[in-house]
């Protein structure tokens, strides 16, 4: 009878290694910053990572940006640091209600604008429900998420802050992330009206980034050369849907860049895009 049971001991000592071992196996081979452009059709969600840490700009048009977030979350990793909501467009929007229910998020940013649609609304009640710090950031505030790393909001302050906008693409949060000597831009769906405006009134602001996620998935109100002169990236990402309704990203967009020497990576085309940073260069992976 004794030896029956340890016999069973040990074999159930040995299925809970073997259990281990597989989760250990699963986990991220180093501890390197990506930033993830995850394929969510016609939308932006955008994953900042490093080891635990994580920062989640936008949540795409539906619940995918769950699939893409769990394939790269270290394992038992229920916590995102941050999240940014660009602006209150359902392409951007979505997800990041699916995001609350199935991760602690410690701290939200948001434009401040006012929106009435249904998934806003959803998404303000779940912050307050949940307790979640959330925060109107100024102009040029920053955070250091990790050694090495800042991240820093662009636009647009207070401007919208408690108010109704024609035009929520201009409410955009614009961020700048920077890890050790390479930085990636991100535009949100700012247009070339406002993109002017943050630059006359931020004039001493360095746009310059090796990574630029190009505002409006490619729309030709996104950008223009005063945009890419002021960043001068080497890579620029297109989030944009297959076939989708609008023609985005239009040619004339993909034209300009193209004469600016920049290499275009689209998700509509290329899937996810992670690029894997490192004081010295940059890898892309697709």
């Amino acid at each position: 009878m004794k030896k029956k049971l340890v016999k069973y001991i040990f074999g159930l000592l040995i299925i809970i290694l073997v259990a281990i071992w597989a989760e250990i196996a699963k986990s991220p081979k180093d501890n390197g910053l990506k930033i993830y452009f995850f394929d969510v059709a016609q939308g932006d969600a955008t994953l900042v990572s490093k080891g635990d840490y994580q920062i989640l700009i936008d949540g795409g048009p539906s619940s995918d940006v769950l699939s893409g977030v769990g394939e790269v979350m270290p394992p038992r990793d229920r916590e995102i640091e941050a999240v940014v909501l660009t602006h209150p467009h359902a392409d951007h929007l979505v997800g990041l209600n699916q995001i609350l229910e199935r991760y602690n998020v410690k701290q939200i940013y948001l434009s401040g604008v006012l929106h009435t649609s249904n998934q806003y609304l959803e998404f303000l009640q779940k912050i307050k429900d949940s307790g979640i710090s959330s925060e109107v950031p100024q102009i040029n505030q920053q955070f250091v998420p990790f050694e090495g790393a800042v991240f820093e909001f662009l636009w647009p302050g207070d401007k919208y802050r408690n108010k109704e906008v024609d035009n929520l693409n201009n409410s955009s949060l614009v961020t700048k992330f920077c890890y050790l000597e390479q930085c990636a831009l991100f535009m949100g769906d700012l247009e070339t009206d406002a993109q002017a405006e943050m630059f006359m009134g931020n004039s001493l602001t360095d746009y310059s980034a090796q990574i630029l996620k190009i505002s409006h998935h490619g729309s030709t109100n996104g950008t223009n050369q005063t945009l890419l002169e002021k960043v001068r990236p080497k890579y620029t990402v297109i989030s944009v849907g297959a076939d989708n309704k609008y023609g985005h990203p239009h040619n004339a967009t993909l034209k300009l860049i193209e004469q600016f020497g920049v290499s275009i990576l689209r998700t509509d085309r290329d899937g996810t895009i992670i690029f894997e940073l490192s004081e010295a260069t940059i890898i892309v992976n697709k």
